[in-house]
């Protein structure tokens, strides 16, 4: 007598229960991740493009102390005034040797011991603390006449420019142009500190001569 045995269709079912539900949970997972490195990754670049813009407001402040600063030695370049130091102004009639200088926030410290000129100016006297201007920024300023010492512009020690001064154009007759007669001219040192947000400081300096 032969005996055949049936399966049932319970019986047949493959036994593959919650793979499925495994392979979404571990898609999830990945896709979790993937996002938070995304959101990551935007912030960082946020980050950066904010930090530019900072940067490029603190030039900008930067570049108005360094104007600020050139009126008021065009202002006061008359008589011997810039022979002697003026520390409420922030101008210092003589400099250290450049070479021995620091740089940055430890040669801005060594420097204004001699005077800072905070801005706004009001009526060409400088401010007890930098105030915040448009941009959020806090700027000062010094300005350091390049002489070993105080005293006559002309005498030992000072960088001083002697000569004629020409100018020269591709205008077909002009040539060299003669500006001025023979000129003598001292450069000045300033040195522009700005302070902005997120506790950012920056640093221009610029060399000018009158």
């Amino acid at each position: 007598m032969k005996i055949t045995k049936r399966f049932t269709p319970r019986q047949l079912r493959p036994r593959q229960h919650g793979v499925v539900m495994m392979v979404a949970l571990v898609i999830l997972v990945v896709m979790t991740l993937a996002g938070i490195a995304l959101m990551r990754s935007m912030d960082t670049t946020n980050l950066i493009a904010g930090n530019m813009a900072f940067k490029q407001a603190a030039t900008h402040s930067a570049d108005s102390g360094v104007e600020q600063a050139i009126a008021w030695l065009e202002a006061n370049n008359a008589g011997a005034f810039l022979d002697n130091n003026a520390a409420a102004s922030g101008y210092t009639a003589s400099s250290a040797n450049n070479a021995a200088l620091p740089l940055g926030e430890a040669f801005w410290t060594q420097m204004s011991a001699s005077g800072v000129c905070n801005l706004p100016m009001v009526g060409g006297v400088c401010s007890a603390a930098p105030a915040v201007n448009a941009a959020g920024n806090r700027v000062s300023y010094m300005i350091q006449r390049l002489c070993a010492s105080a005293g006559n512009r002309n005498g030992a020690g000072c960088s001083i420019v002697t000569g004629t001064i020409v100018a020269t154009g591709n205008n077909e007759g002009a040539g060299e142009e003669q500006l001025t007669g023979a000129s003598s001219a001292v450069y000045y040192r300033i040195t522009v500190r700005v302070v902005g947000p997120r506790n950012s400081v920056s640093y221009v300096q610029a060399i000018v001569s009158l």
